[in-house]
């Protein structure tokens, strides 16, 4: 049975520390594929800030292909076809009844822990799908559903997120965690920037 993880994520934008993420997984376990699931929308996050799904899907693929992770790493769409708001375990439920031959485990950042209790039909998910969570900082891995995950070592801790990415673009600062495709495809499409925000 082929192994295939699953990164979750917005990606509002895509940025070096998520492709160092999958860079290091790729290395670990080297018989696996990770597939980075963009997800058009979140409904538990604020959708203010949220860039067009085509954006943020585009950004991705343009930053995998130029990150060079191989053949082992793809970009999925399967929520763009499915109702919304996305919740993840309808997405596991579609991805198993297509692709039965694989089984499907979830990488997720620590943050993620101490919230996972509102997701819908988290036991299901902790009871069928294996959780790998990699450390951010200021989340330690703690409480009861502590020891229903897996904490991966030695991934690279990144004092990073893209809200910052976001606030410095809007600032009209260089973000520096913004890999070049995606810097120019954002100054482009004139996504988060003072201008385009007050236009909402």
């Amino acid at each position: 049975m082929k192994m295939t993880i699953l990164f979750f994520g917005s990606f509002n934008p895509v940025h070096r520390g998520h492709l160092a993420i999958v860079r290091r997984v790729v290395e670990q376990w080297p018989g696996d594929e990770v597939w980075v699931v963009v997800s058009p929308g979140n409904p538990l996050k604020d959708a203010e800030q949220l860039a067009p799904a085509e954006h943020r899907l585009e950004m991705v693929r343009l930053a995998v292909e130029a990150a060079g992770l191989g053949e082992r790493v793809k970009v999925c769409d399967v929520e763009f076809s499915m109702p919304r708001p996305s919740y993840t375990i309808d997405t596991l439920e579609r991805l198993q009844s297509e692709y039965p031959d694989r089984r499907f485990s979830l990488l997720v950042g620590s943050d993620i822990i101490g919230g996972l209790e509102r997701w819908k039909d988290y036991r299901k998910l902790l009871d069928n799908y294996p959780l790998l969570v990699y450390p951010r900082p200021g989340y330690p891995v703690e409480g009861p559903l502590a020891r229903r995950v897996k904490v991966l070592e030695g991934l690279p801790v990144w004092n990073c997120s893209s809200t910052e990415v976001r606030k410095e673009i809007a600032e009209g600062r260089a973000a520096e965690m913004l890999t070049p495709e995606v810097a120019n495809y954002i100054k482009q499409h004139n996504l988060w920037t003072r201008n385009s925000l007050n236009k909402r």
